[in-house]
């Protein structure tokens, strides 16, 4: 079942140029604007998610929105690279578990003590832990993704700007 209805993020600007990294000569914001929204998109409970940028002082809708995409892209990219260093580490974990299990398995007829010596063990530790990532992580990993590519094709950016005068 799926909902239409948008979460709605607020995000109230002071001044326009505490949102954006001083040292990144692109639109990029400061880490405390991205935890913060990442914060609300996490709680949200669905990926359509409204973001409503609220400030007394018009803002540079463009840079917004540009600095959006270069986040969006940013998170993209540290991702693939997650994704891709767990398949990594999964395929290692699997040949060298099997490796180790195929070689105590091979060489316990030769020799006896061999059954008590750590390939074995490393060869199950290796196994286990590639069994989590199958069971665990990938999964996860196959969450985000989808989650990635909703949130980037469902998500909405809209400014208000608050133009009355502050009452006593």
């Amino acid at each position: 079942m799926e909902s239409n209805e948008r979460t709605e993020i607020k995000l109230v600007v002071k001044n326009e140029q505490e949102l954006y990294s001083d040292l990144d000569p692109e639109d990029d914001f400061r880490e405390s604007v991205k935890m913060y929204i990442r914060s609300k998109a996490a709680a949200a409970d669905n990926n359509n998610i409204r973001l409503t940028v609220i400030s007394k002082e018009p803002l540079d809708e463009d840079k917004f929105r540009s600095a959006v995409s270069n986040w969006t892209r940013d998170e993209k990219t540290l991702f693939k690279k997650t994704e891709k260093d767990t398949l990594k580490m999964l395929i290692g974990l699997l040949v060298f578990g099997s490796v180790m299990i195929v070689v105590s398995l091979a060489l316990v007829n030769r020799f006896d003590l061999l059954k008590y010596s750590l390939l074995p063990i490393l060869g199950s530790l290796a196994l286990s832990r590639a069994v989590r990532i199958m069971i665990i992580e990938m999964p996860v990993i196959r969450a985000q993704r989808w989650m990635i590519n909703e949130m980037e094709k469902n998500n909405m950016i809209s400014f208000k700007y608050d133009t009355e005068p502050e009452r006593n």
